[in-house]
């Protein structure tokens, strides 16, 4: 806990930006203090993403073995190298995205965590299941039917909306570790999810549904399309395979398309109940 006689005015002076009093803080400030204080991310450790990122990876991992058709020793195999590794660098990775939850601009900040840690934490994750089913497949089993590979490739998609979607509560004060009496307990930050959770897979049908109502058409188009060709080419460039890429692409215009219309009818009823008092 960060007392309030501790709190530095400058980053310059502050060995850990949750000491820094000023709301917003530049980009190019959050690396100068991670470069010149680089032990505060050990310091502010996020035991709170890094429970909740393992437990939510491993459960990830068993789910994809056993829809491949996985036996159980193999993705219990899958889920315990998922959640050992996970539970580490999910910590070091909460710590690095809460040092970015005042970083200004925003969009720069989300971008920069949004594409730095799933690529870090992915090679780490490609590496250490590469080598569990190359070099110790006699003590953990090796899957039979592809599913390290097809587990992979979700999962890339995965820790890109899980690094959007973290920034995105830390922002609200949520999910964070060494910020005083914003720090909550996990309980708290819990109970906060589920309202965050509807604000974040809404931000972007709203965002379409205010350019089409203000005949903005154009950047519309470009939200949609951006949407699916973002999330094929992830998918695809990680599988390997093209026709992950436009399916999956594919896929995502419908769902995207679908959720929107789901969201612009429940706008809509809720204007008209507003009207009818």
């Amino acid at each position: 806990m960060i007392n309030s006689e501790h709190i530095h005015r400058s980053i310059a002076e502050a060995d850990d930006l949750e000491e820094v009093r000023d709301e917003q803080i530049s980009v190019g400030d959050v690396f100068r203090s991670l470069l010149s204080h680089p032990a505060q991310i050990i310091t502010r450790w996020n035991w709170k993403a890094a429970l909740l990122g393992a437990l939510l990876r491993a459960s990830f991992y068993v789910t994809v073995y056993k829809a491949s058709r996985e036996n159980w020793r193999a993705a219990a195999a899958a889920a315990l190298v998922e959640f050992s590794f996970r539970f580490l660098t999910s910590g070091a990775s909460g710590a690095l995205v809460q040092s970015f939850r005042r970083a200004t601009p925003a969009w720069l900040a989300t971008l920069i965590v949004t594409l730095s840690l799933p690529t870090i934490s992915h090679s780490i994750e490609y590496f250490t299941h590469y080598a569990q089913e190359r070099y110790f497949s006699e003590i953990f089993p090796a899957s039979t039917n592809n599913s390290r590979q097809i587990a992979f490739a979700v999962s890339v998609l995965f820790s890109v909306i899980s690094a959007m979607f973290n920034l995105f509560i830390m922002r609200h004060g949520v999910l964070l570790v060494g910020a005083g009496p914003e720090s909550k307990s996990l309980w708290s930050d819990i109970k906060r999810f589920p309202l965050l959770i509807v604000t974040f897979v809404s931000f972007l049908p709203i965002e379409i549904i205010n350019y089409v109502k203000n005949r903005n058409y154009f950047p519309a188009i470009g939200i949609f399309t951006a949407f699916g060709l973002v999330v094929g080419t992830i998918l695809g460039v990680f599988r390997g395979k093209w026709s992950w890429a436009w399916t999956t692409a594919l896929g995502a215009w419908a769902v995207f398309f679908v959720f929107t219309l789901f969201v612009a009818t429940v706008l809509q009823m809720i204007q008209r109940r507003d009207k009818n008092g």
